[in-house]
């Protein structure tokens, strides 16, 4: 299996447009994921309730963890819009499947996000990268790297066990440790 990439928040945009194209569901799961980084089970998993103001409360499916997250104008622009075009769901990406009809509330698939990330990404990325649903929270995490962030910064919000953990997880490169050497002090 091909490890997965992130993207540069230029190519984020174009798999943004693209997948608005196939699916605003999966185009608003994309948006959001770039600004929250979860983890695609956890981020399908949101329900309204779980939404309070400014802050997002979730379990971390992995981890078993309480989390709270603070909502930047973007993810609320996004579950605002989402709320307001779909005043009866339970969850924010709520399936609309005659499959789940008349049973109880179930979010969209993970491989339904995933395949539809897959397609939109294609002529995009570079041929080689494996875009997918972790690729918008490895997208995110990069960015903030790239910007000055620190990595025990990052490793916290990933809530990762350890700031290696996240420099493994980012890929950081022989080639980027030694561009650090350029700099003159």
């Amino acid at each position: 299996m091909a490890k997965t990439s992130a993207v540069t928040p230029e190519q984020a945009k174009k798999i943004e447009a693209a997948l608005r194209q196939r699916s605003e569901v999966a185009a608003d799961a994309w948006k959001l994921n770039l600004q929250l980084a979860l983890r695609i089970s956890d981020l399908l998993s949101v329900k309204y309730g779980d939404v309070q103001g400014k802050f997002l409360r979730l379990k971390e499916g992995k981890t078993g963890k309480q989390r709270e997250l603070v909502l930047n104008t973007e993810a609320i622009k996004v579950l605002k819009r989402r709320r307001k075009q779909n005043p009866e769901d339970v969850f924010v990406f709520q399936s609309k499947s005659n499959r789940v009809k008349g049973l109880e509330p179930k979010p969209v698939s993970r491989v339904f996000v995933a395949q539809a990330i897959k397609e939109a990404s294609q002529g995009i990325v570079e041929p080689g990268l494996s875009v997918a649903t972790h690729s918008a929270r490895k997208t995110r995490a990069k960015a903030l790297l790239k910007v000055g962030t620190p990595i025990e910064v990052i490793s916290r919000m990933l809530n990762h066990s350890s700031p290696a953990v996240t420099m493994t997880y980012l890929d950081i490169t022989q080639e980027e440790v030694n561009q650090t050497y350029q700099m003159v002090i």
